[in-house]
């Protein structure tokens, strides 16, 4: 494994390593949270990592992760700001439910991080087992964290978990929200979409915001978390500032 057991912190290139990039609250203009995101040495993220590792490793590497998400994010500065923490949990099938939540608890508990600051966020959560979702969901709950479902994209079927597991927070996939200011069709969607998410109390985060045109055109859907190229890339060894600007958000 290419995390260091000891610290929990990512190991150097040519290794895997945290990245972290903000989400945006246009309404307040500050950043909501800070995600972590695992990055292989040539920028590879998410199911591209998980393939090059063993499947009966992927539950310590998750692990692993969120410890090391705790303990870089406070390493640079996070309890010093009001932002949440999104951990990701890449393979959900892959260790008890609360797996995660508990190697992050204890990370917090060295670095002052309290589990009501952080977020799990689950990717593939339209193909993890519903028991799994709703204790994952529970588990969180009960610990004081929330859950995010990472990647909810123009499948339909992706909306049902949402709808029955109540996750907090649910993020669109960046196919779905790249260009809906010049695709008639996603609009459609996310003017569908966006009112029936918000009716069940979760809050809906867009990734793949790129430009203004697409910031206005998610604001005029409620939709005020962002993601993107338009707020900052991913970055290792700091937590970015948002890139937009105090006018820009109120626009």
């Amino acid at each position: 494994m290419v995390l260091d057991t000891e610290d929990w912190q990512a190991a150097p290139a040519p290794g895997l390593h945290l990245a972290f990039r903000p989400v945006h609250d246009v309404i307040t203009a500050r950043v909501f949270a800070y995600e972590a995101v695992l990055r292989g040495p040539d920028g590879e993220e998410g199911d591209d990592i998980l393939a090059r590792i063993p499947a009966d490793r992927h539950a310590e590497l998750d692990r692993r992760v969120a410890a090391g998400a705790v303990t870089r994010a406070m390493e640079m500065g996070l309890g010093t700001t009001t932002a949440r923490l999104l951990i990701p949990i890449h393979a959900p099938n892959a260790a008890p439910a609360g797996a995660a939540l508990t190697a992050a608890t204890l990370a917090g508990q060295r670095t002052g991080l309290i589990p009501e600051r952080m977020i799990f966020g689950i990717h593939g959560f339209a193909d993890v087992p519903g028991q799994q979702l709703a204790d994952l969901v529970d588990g969180h709950a009960r610990a004081g964290a929330l859950t995010a479902f990472l990647g909810l994209g123009h499948d339909p079927i992706g909306f049902s978990p949402c709808v029955r597991y109540r996750p907090a927070m649910v993020r669109l996939d960046p196919d779905l929200v790249n260009g809906i200011d010049a695709s008639w069709s996603r609009r459609l969607m996310l003017e569908e979409l966006a009112p029936r998410l918000r009716e069940q109390g979760i809050r809906v985060i867009a990734d793949g915001v790129s430009h203004e045109g697409v910031l206005r055109r998610l604001r005029s859907f409620g939709i005020f978390h962002l993601q993107g190229d338009l707020v900052a890339p991913p970055m290792p060894g700091m937590l970015p500032p948002t890139r937009i600007e105090r006018p820009a958000a109120a626009a």
